[in-house]
Order: C-alpha cells, then sequence, then structure tokens
C-alpha cells in the first residue's frame, strides 16, 4: 500500500456524509473512542487548504493560521454536512473560536466542547477527566444516538491496535529500519486524521508490512518540534536536503500518537490513565524541565544531532517555550534552528537555504 493509494480527506467525507455520523473536530486532544462507539467519523479540522477571505473579518490578525484556516473552512460550506462541531480545550485562540462560534455565528451543527486537565496533574485531574468524558458522552447520545453494546468495547480494541501501529512506525523509523522519507511517512499518519479505523488500521498494517527496510534519506539526523509536519513542501524540502527526521515532537504527531493503549477495566477510567500518560506538550500544560528531557530522550533513542522547530506563527504555548528549550538543547550539544510558518504556505528558498546551511553545520 503506498501513499497514492490513500483516499482522499474530501472524497472520504462524501462516502460517510451519505449514511454516516460525521463530527468536525478541532484540534489537539479528544477523545476519539467515544466517537467511534455512537458510530460518528471524528474529521479533524487543522490545515483546510483554503484561501484565506471570510475569517479575517472575524479575527485578529496575529490569531494562529490553524485557527484561522478552521473558521475560514467552517464559513465556507465545509462543515454544513456535518452532525456537530467539536471543540477542545487546547488554547486562548482554540477556546475563543469555539465561543465566537457557538455564540455568534450559528454554526450548522451543535457545538461540542470538552475540557482536558492541564499539567500538573493532581489527585483530582483523572476524575475530572472522567466528568468530562461522560458529559461528552451524554451530549453525543443526545445528537446521535446511544452507543451500539460492545461499541465502546470494540473502540478501545482499534485504539489499542492503532497505539501498536504507531508505536512500530516510530521505532522502526528512529532504529533506520523504515526506508521512507518524511513527506511519505507523514502523509500516512496524518491520514488517521479522518480515516475510521476500521479502514485505517489496515491500511497501516499493510504499509508497514510493505515499506522498506531501507532507501530513506542517508543524511543528518533531526528531529522536527511543533504543531504539524507542515508546510505540505517542509517534509518534501527536508526528504531533497537528505534529512533523516528520526523523530518528531510535533502536537498533531507523537504528543498525542504515542499513546499507551488504554487499559482493561472501566472504559472511561482507561482512557483517563491513557491521556494522563501522553507525552509532554505546551497545550497540556506540561513543565518546560518535561519537555527538555523529553525532547533530549528522542534525540538520543534516534541519533539525532539537531532539532529544527517549525513553529506556526503566533503559536503562544509553542512560542513561550522555545527560547528555554532551545538553551537547554544548545547545552546538551543539540543545535537548533526556529522556521516560523503559517499552514499551508510554502517554505520558500530561503527556508531551505537555511536548512541547508544547518545541514552543514551539524556535519
Amino acid at each position: 500500500m503506498s501513499p497514492a493509494q490513500l483516499p482522499s480527506r474530501g472524497d472520504y467525507f462524501k462516502q460517510w456524509r451519505g449514511g454516516g455520523k460525521v463530527c468536525a473536530v478541532f484540534p489537539a486532544q479528544y477523545p476519539k473512542e467515544l466517537l467511534w462507539a455512537h458510530g460518528v467519523l471524528p474529521m479533524e479540522v487543522w490545515d483546510p487548504p483554503l484561501a484565506p477571505a471570510r475569517a479575517q473579518g472575524h479575527l485578529q490578525p496575529y490569531i494562529c493560521s490553524v485557527v484561522r484556516q478552521g473558521l475560514e473552512l467552517l464559513l465556507a460550506g465545509g462543515m454544513d454536512e456535518v452532525g456537530a462541531i467539536l471543540f477542545p480545550h487546547t488554547c486562548d485562540s482554540l477556546q475563543n473560536l469555539a465561543s465566537l462560534v457557538a455564540d455568534y455565528l450559528e454554526p450548522p451543527a451543535p457545538s461540542l466542547f470538552f475540557y482536558n486537565p492541564k499539567a500538573p496533574f493532581a489527585a483530582a485531574a483523572k476524575g475530572f477527566y472522567v466528568s468530562q468524558l461522560q458529559a461528552l458522552e451524554e451530549d453525543l447520545t443526545l445528537i446521535f444516538g446511544p452507543a451500539p453494546e460492545g461499541a465502546m468495547e470494540q473502540a478501545l480494541e482499534w485504539s489499542r491496535r492503532l497505539s501498536e501501529l504507531y508505536a512500530q512506525a516510530y521505532a522502526r523509523r528512529a532504529a533506520g529500519e523504515l526506508g521512507v522519507g518524511a513527506e511519505e511517512f507523514y502523509r500516512l499518519l496524518r491520514a488517521g486524521e479522518y480515516l475510521h479505523p476500521r479502514d485505517y488500521i489496515p491500511l497501516l498494517e499493510a504499509w508497514l508490512n510493505e515499506a522498506p527496510a531501507q532507501g530513506g534519506p542517508k543524511g543528518q539526523g533531526i528531529i522536527i518540534s511543533g504543531v504539524l509536519p507542515s508546510p505540505p513542501d517542509l517534509m518534501e524540502t527536508l526528504d531533497g536536503l537528505d534529512f533523516r527526521v528520526v523523530h518528531d515532537d510535533l502536537i498533531s504527531m507523537s504528543r498525542r500518537l504515542l499513546y499507551p493503549p488504554p487499559g482493561q477495566g472501566d472504559p472511561l477510567e482507561a482512557l483517563a490513565e491513557s491521556f494522563l500518560a501522553m507525552p509532554p506538550c505546551s497545550t497540556r500544560g506540561s513543565s518546560l524541565s518535561e519537555r527538555l528531557e523529553w525532547l533530549k530522550g528522542l534525540a538520543q533513542s534516534g541519533g539525532a544531532q539537531g532539532v529544527v522547530f517549525s513553529v506556526v506563527k503566533f503559536c503562544e504555548p509553542e512560542l513561550f517555550d522555545l527560547p528555554e528549550l532551545r538553551r537547554g538543547l544548545k547545552e546538551a550539544g543539540l543545535p537548533s534552528l526556529v522556521l516560523e510558518v503559517d499552514v499551508n504556505q510554502e517554505v520558500g528558498g530561503q527556508a531551505a537555504t537555511r536548512l541547508e546551511a544547518f545541514g552543514e553545520m551539524l556535519s
């Protein structure tokens, strides 16, 4: 199975909207298992390829492009046929967008809200998360109907299998046993943002079985940190410069894909425990020391020689942590490069030149 065989996000949505239930989901971490159990397909909204037009009239110019593009999709009618819109509490900008949409813009579907606890996680964090799961489950039942018997158990099995496959993909890449470039790797993993696990798991299994063990980039090993493996041509640029992306510290990728699989027992408690054990993230309130140790550990496990921060402009959670993270990495002997980008905006020749110079410095 090759990336070219993946159904596009738009085509897959058209298949589901005819007879299935669809929920548009804004970034980043949310209990996808609850949606699956209710027969609902989560369609994640990160970087729809739309020219900014209507959204600019509702947002300040210093709002990040993830929020802007999500609102642009809604205003352009891209959510007219979904059954609900879910807003996780990720950052202030997304929280304000939730209020704007729900209170002022008359959205085409009910707005749902999910409040993740923030670190440091006290004893009450697990109970709070379970209460949020219960509230969301009640909302989903009202909109989409009750989950069939056994559906939650099936959803948890899908989640466990995906956790295994994600871990396998990252481990093989870090060990140099997955001969694909960054563009192919992230296109396959990002398909999980919109494919139902019933379709996605076989595709991911086939890719891991068929992917060559050798043949990927052979140059300097790096880690990518930030929000998304975006803009689209950034991964192609890294491959063209022969960078080996051995790991990542991306909000949309390893910070939420490398989750401990839900355990047995009560399903909601299992989901809470899985969430609380996720890797450190700026949007979850993780401390700088945790994030720094996590980054250094990733570099050591994959043999990375430097870190490329691909930061979405005006992303406050990431930008607040950036100076101290770079200082700590430098002290640990890990050079870093910062690229401040907008989603869907080409990196351009200047960024490519900076990346090339960074690679030469790592040599």
